[in-house]
């Protein structure tokens, strides 16, 4: 009883596209909890810590700002420009910030199992990646 390949991209893009957004939500609270960006400002790094391997959708990222407004984890405020219309700086909110401070004390830090674990699962899934890492790793 097996699983058609059809039914497997299936589930392993929805699974992908959840882990994208949460790491971009992850991401841009990130960002925005070390100082006050504009959304222009918000895409332009993403893309760049990539080497533009990362491709975001100005509407993707307004969606997703639009969300954490809503959730109160930014807040944003209308500032003047001296060329053009106003625009919106964004910035994390307290709840923000205390977001991602949980995000890598329960996830990313060494305290947790989860890199351990994820470690120790990919050594057993790709033995010979694991014998090529550098010293170190």
């Amino acid at each position: 009883m097996g699983t058609s390949a059809g039914a497997t991209d299936g589930i392993l893009e929805g699974m992908l596209g959840v882990w994208k957004r949460g790491m971009l939500t992850f991401w841009v609270l990130g960002l925005l909890s070390l100082r006050p960006m504009y959304g222009l400002e918000i895409k332009k790094e993403i893309e760049r810590s990539r080497e533009r391997r990362v491709r975001l959708g100005p509407s993707a990222l307004y969606q997703l700002l639009r969300r954490l407004g809503k959730r109160r984890l930014v807040q944003s405020r209308w500032q003047p420009t001296t060329k053009g219309p106003p625009r919106a700086c964004y910035e994390a909110t307290e709840a923000g910030r205390a977001v991602v401070s949980r995000y890598i004390a329960e996830v990313l830090s060494s305290e947790s199992p989860i890199p351990t674990a994820l470690g120790q699962l990919m050594a057993a899934l790709m033995p010979s990646e694991a014998q090529q890492a550098p010293p170190g790793r």
